[in-house]
């Protein structure tokens, strides 16, 4: 049972990857958190993003990308830690499947993955700004 488990997350991750290979760079400050009460799964919001694709909203069976963006907003859909807090700097680099957090004073970093998990679905769709 376990050998199986772990041959599936593989899988997973491995897929996760593939689809976020996508040449999506983008960065912004955080103006809004939702924090789950699943495993620190939650919404960042960001604004004066700037990108190098217009919009972003793509999506794939089975999960959401971990990630939204038009304009100047844009979301993560992620694991955010308890020392995430409003005016933190965010870039996002899909291809590394990488967050870095205030890369100017820090080397904090967050990992990127497709949300497969029906709660964090729900709970992206229930605290989007993207309905």
């Amino acid at each position: 049972m376990i050998f199986y488990n772990s041959k599936k997350s593989r899988k997973e991750i491995s897929k996760s990857n593939t689809l976020l290979n996508n040449n999506v760079l983008f960065e912004g400050v955080v103006v809004r958190i939702h924090r789950s009460t699943n495993h620190a799964f939650g919404v960042i919001m960001l604004k004066h993003v700037r990108s190098n694709v217009d919009e972003f909203n793509k999506q794939v069976n089975g999960g959401i990308y971990p990630y939204k963006l038009s304009g100047d907003t844009a979301e993560l859909y992620c694991t955010v830690s308890v020392d995430r807090k409003f005016g933190d700097s965010v870039k996002v680099v899909s291809n590394d499947v990488t967050i870095y957090y205030n890369s100017h004073n820090s080397k904090e970093t967050g990992s990127l993955y497709v949300v497969t998990d029906p709660y964090n679905i729900d709970y992206v769709k229930e605290n989007t700004v993207f309905k």
